[in-house]
């Protein structure tokens, strides 16, 4: 998975993780991955790659553009969508690219400047300004982009496509100690556009045999508050292999007999037999005494949020954009 940059135009500044090139300001080198990342805002650059390197997220490229005096989104987006590894203000340029691209590689972008206010600190920062926020959400969709509108999502998005695998379709099984967050997880993935996917007949036989009589009988699967770590682990694989689920969610609440970190470890060996198969997420929620579990999912590069409708929303993006990555920032001009 070696990139040569031997054909690539110049840009202010280029990380190549793969080849160790840090033709940029920072000065840790980010790590190895499928997860491209491009951005106008060296700052942002700079904020994300410091980042990754705590959640264990690596990287196939990193670029910096600046004010794109010669390069510019359209040119990189093609480059990178024929990485093996892996310019609004020239619109017809972008969309060309991503409309080709976009079929086999997601492409996410944070367009900044959506209010009148920000696009004039941005035009004040680019000596540009923006195009109408409605124009270009109606071009995005058109050329089969997804937008994000947060830095947190930014930072949601690479995690997952760095981490998990492309999943078949949209539909989610969750695996829960707690009924609220299960149905506040159902909510966000729903109004998202995901779904929940349906239990099949042997998928309902297992989970019956394992869990206590009134387990919640639906997905979200609702383990109860007493469940162990083994419990857990076996749900989770029982789910897992339900012919009808694309992925995984599992959300774990603090209770009385909970085990958050046993219960990561049983979790992350029960990954290991699905990964690059089927994609698995979790939320630990909690301070202190979930911190070490968190941990130990990160190790094992499972994606895990404080929150499960955090969790929910990006199980979306997951679920519907999954594949080799474009990642980056559109120009403010």
């Amino acid at each position: 998975m070696y990139i040569s940059y031997t054909h690539l135009p110049l840009v202010m500044h280029i990380k190549n993780p793969i080849s160790g090139l840090n033709a940029t300001f920072a000065t840790s080198m980010a790590k190895k991955g499928n997860v491209a990342f491009i951005s106008q805002s060296g700052a942002m650059c700079t904020s994300i790659l410091d980042w990754s390197l705590q959640a264990n997220v690596g990287f196939s490229a990193f670029i910096s553009v600046g004010s794109m005096s010669d390069v510019n989104w359209g040119d990189l987006i093609y480059y990178l969508g024929d990485d093996p590894n892996t310019k609004i203000g020239d619109a017809r340029s972008f969309m060309s690219a991503a409309s080709e691209v976009a079929v086999s590689k997601p492409i996410i972008v944070i367009k900044p400047g959506r209010t009148e206010q920000a696009a004039a600190a941005a035009a004040s920062h680019t000596g540009s300004l923006a195009g109408r926020d409605d124009v270009l959400d109606a071009a995005f969709k058109r050329c089969g982009v997804l937008r994000v509108n947060k830095i947190r999502e930014v930072f949601n998005t690479i995690e997952l496509l760095g981490k998990q695998p492309r999943p078949r379709g949209k539909y989610l099984s969750v695996v829960t100690n707690a009924g609220g967050p299960g149905v506040i997880c159902t909510d966000a993935l729903i109004d998202s556009g995901g779904e929940l996917a349906w239990l099949s007949d042997e998928t309902m036989q297992q989970l019956n045999e394992l869990l206590p009589g009134h387990w919640s009988h639906s997905n979200p699967i609702d383990i109860l508050g007493d469940a162990t770590p083994d419990t857990y682990a076996q749900a989770v694989s029982i789910a897992a292999q339900n012919k009808f689920s694309d992925g995984i969610l599992i959300v774990l609440t603090p209770q009385s007999m909970t085990d958050p970190s046993e219960t990561a470890r049983q979790i992350a060996e029960v990954s290991k037999k699905y990964r690059g198969t089927k994609p698995i997420i979790a939320s630990w929620m909690g301070g202190a005494g979930v911190r070490e579990g968190i941990e130990i999912l990160d190790k094992a590069g499972i994606p895990t949020y404080d929150f499960p409708d955090s969790a929910g929303k990006s199980a979306l993006v997951l679920l519907c954009h999954m594949n080799s990555f474009v990642q980056y920032e559109v120009s403010t001009s």
